[in-house]
C-alpha cells in the first residue's frame, strides 16, 4: 500500500510539472533518500520519455541554505526541458524559486561502465564540450518538513535548462579560474570577481558521476551535466525580465521570461 502511495505522489508531481502548477502534495510521507529517489524516477517516467543528462542543484553552500537543503542534490534533465537560447520568452510556471548561473558539459564518452571511481582528469578527458547555462528552479509541491527529501522527489527542483553556444572543452586551468557576471535587464546582479569566486564545476560534476556509480548508474556519451556550481547565490527572476549570464573564456547566454 505504501508503494502505491509513493507512485501516486510521483504522478501528482508529474501532473503539476506538466501543467506548470503547484499544490499541496503528501511530500511529508517521505522518510528516506531511497524513497525520494524512487518517487523522482517514477515522476520522470510519467513526465518524459527520456532524459538528456543530469542537473546538480545547490552547488554552493549559500544556494543550499536558500533552498533549505543541507547538501547538493541532483536529478535527470527530462527531454524537452533543455532549450537553446532564443528571442522567444519562456513563460515562468507557478512555484518558481529562481535561477542558477551554470556551466553545462556534454560527454563525448561514457563514464561509470566499469563501476570504478572517476577522477577529475578522467572526467575532463571524457567531456567533449561545455557551454554557459541558466537553470530555472521551482517547486511542484509546497514546503515540507523534510525539505531535502521533498526536493529530491520533486525533480530535484529542476524546471528548465537554457544553454548557450558550445565550445570545445577548455583546459583544466581555465575551468579553475572561471569568473561569472550576471545582469537582469542590463543591471549587474552578480559579479564573482567582486562577490566571491564560483565553486569548481568539475569537482561538482565528478561528485555527481561517483554518486551515480554508487547507485549502479552511469553517464552516456551525449549526456549533459549541469554542474550547479557557478553562482554563489540564486537569482530571482520575474516575468518581463531578461537574464544575461557571461562566463569568462566560455561565452554568454541571455533568456527572457514571460
Amino acid at each position: 500500500m505504501f508503494q502505491e502511495e509513493l507512485q501516486r505522489l510521483a504522478r501528482l508531481l508529474a501532473k503539476n510539472r506538466q501543467n506548470g502548477t503547484i499544490s499541496a502534495l503528501p511530500l511529508d510521507m517521505l522518510q528516506t533518500e531511497d524513497e525520494a529517489l524512487s518517487v523522482q524516477a517514477d515522476a520522470i517516467s510519467a513526465f518524459a520519455d527520456d532524459a538528456v543528462g543530469y542537473a546538480i542543484v545547490g552547488g554552493s553552500p549559500a544556494v543550499c541554505r536558500s533552498l533549505g537543503i543541507d547538501a547538493p542534490i541532483y536529478g535527470p534533465i527530462p527531454a524537452g526541458t533543455r532549450y537553446m537560447a532564443s528571442d522567444h520568452p519562456f513563460r515562468l510556471p507557478s512555484g518558481i524559486i529562481g535561477a542558477q548561473c551554470d556551466l553545462v558539459f556534454t560527454m563525448g564518452a561514457p563514464l561509470g561502465d566499469d563501476h570504478q571511481p572517476v577522477t577529475r582528469n578522467m572526467f575532463c578527458a571524457a567531456a567533449l564540450t561545455c557551454q554557459p547555462a541558466i537553470v530555472l528552479l521551482g517547486r511542484r509541491g509546497h514546503l515540507s518538513d523534510q525539505p531535502r527529501l521533498a526536493a529530491i522527489a520533486d525533480f530535484a527542483l529542476h524546471i528548465a535548462t537554457f544553454v548557450g553556444k558550445r565550445r570545445d572543452m577548455p583546459d583544466p586551468q581555465t575551468l579553475a579560474r572561471l569568473a561569472i557576471r550576471a545582469s537582469i535587464d542590463g543591471r549587474t546582479v552578480l559579479d564573482t570577481q567582486a562577490d566571491g569566486r564560483p565553486a569548481d564545476p568539475v569537482a561538482s560534476a565528478v561528485w555527481l558521476v561517483n554518486d551515480l556509480i554508487k547507485r549502479d548508474r552511469r553517464l552516456r556519451a551525449g549526456d549533459i551535466v549541469s554542474t550547479g556550481a557557478l553562482a554563489p547565490i540564486l537569482l530571482q527572476v520575474l516575468p518581463g525580465q531578461e537574464l544575461e549570464v557571461e562566463v569568462t573564456d566560455i561565452g554568454r547566454i541571455a533568456t527572457r521570461f514571460a
